[in-house]
C-alpha cells in the first residue's frame, strides 16, 4: 500500500504548474503523511572508519536492548543493517565518504515514524565512537550467511543473526527462506521458521548448516 502511495504521490509531483498543486492538494493529508515518511530519518556524519562505526552501531543497539538481525553488504562498499521488535522496525545506512567519515542514516517506525527512537539511536552510536579503541570490529562470530540465491554456491551478500526473529517466507526448497534486505532486495538463507503457526509478523528463525 505505501509503495503505491509513493509511486501516485511521485507520478503527480511530475506534472506540471497548477495542475500538479491541484493534484497533490487532493489528497488526504493522513496519505502524504505515510508518503513522506517513506523518505525520512535522522542522518548525521562521524570522524571515524567505517569499521569502528559498524562497530558502535552494533554496541549501540545492544545497550538498547536490541540487536543487528540483518547486514546487508552495499554495492558502494556500505552496510545495510536491519533490525526490529514486535513495536519496531529499524533501519541503519552507513555510507563510506572517505576512509575516516561515515555517514549513518536511521529509520525507525512503529505505526508511525519514530523520531525520537532515531534520535537516540544516533546520540548512543556518537557516544561509542567517542569511547570505542582504534581496533574495535564489528563481531560476526554469531552470525550466518545470506545468499543471492537459495543455494550455497551463490553469492554472499551478508549476514543474519540465528534466533532473530524476521519477515520470512518460505521457497520451493523446503531448506531455504527467503527476506527481504535494508535496502528492499530479496535475499535467501537456509534456515526454517521455528513456529510457522505463529500469527507474529516476525518469526524466529533457526539457521541450519551450509
Amino acid at each position: 500500500m505505501r509503495s503505491v502511495a509513493a509511486a501516485a504521490l511521485l507520478s503527480l509531483l511530475s506534472l506540471s504548474g497548477c495542475v500538479a498543486v491541484s493534484a497533490v492538494s487532493a489528497i488526504p493529508g493522513a496519505l502524504l503523511e505515510v508518503v513522506a515518511n517513506q523518505f525520512v530519518g535522522e542522518e548525521k556524519s562521524f570522524p571515524h572508519s567505517m569499521r569502528r562505526s559498524l562497530a558502535a552501531v552494533q554496541q549501540s543497539l545492544w545497550e538498547l536492548k536490541l540487536d543487528i538481525d540483518v547486514l546487508e553488504i552495499q554495492p558502494d562498499g556500505g552496510y545495510g543493517v536491519g533490525f526490529g521488535n514486535e513495536r519496531l522496525d529499524g533501519e541503519i545506512t552507513l555510507r563510506k565518504q572517505t576512509s575516516q567519515l561515515t555517514t549513518v542514516y536511521v529509520k525507525v517506525k512503529g505505526t508511525t515514524r519514530e523520531e525520537s527512537v532515531e534520535h537516540a539511536i544516533i546520540e548512543m552510536i556518537g557516544g561509542k565512537l567517542k569511547k570505542l579503541p582504534d581496533n574495535a570490529r564489528y563481531n560476526a562470530s554469531k552470525y550466518s550467511n545470506l545468499r543471492l540465491k537459495p543455494t550455497t554456491s551463490s553469492a554472499r551478500i551478508g549476514w543474519f543473526r540465528p534466533g532473530a526473529n524476521l519477515e520470512a517466507s518460505k521457497t520451493q526448497n523446503s531448506e531455504w527462506l527467503r527476506i527481504k534486505l535494508p535496502s528492499g532486495k530479496n535475499a535467501y538463507l537456509k534456515g526454517t521458521i521455528i513456529n510457522s503457526n505463529s500469527q507474529l509478523k516476525r518469526k524466529p528463525i533457526l539457521s541450519q548448516s551450509e
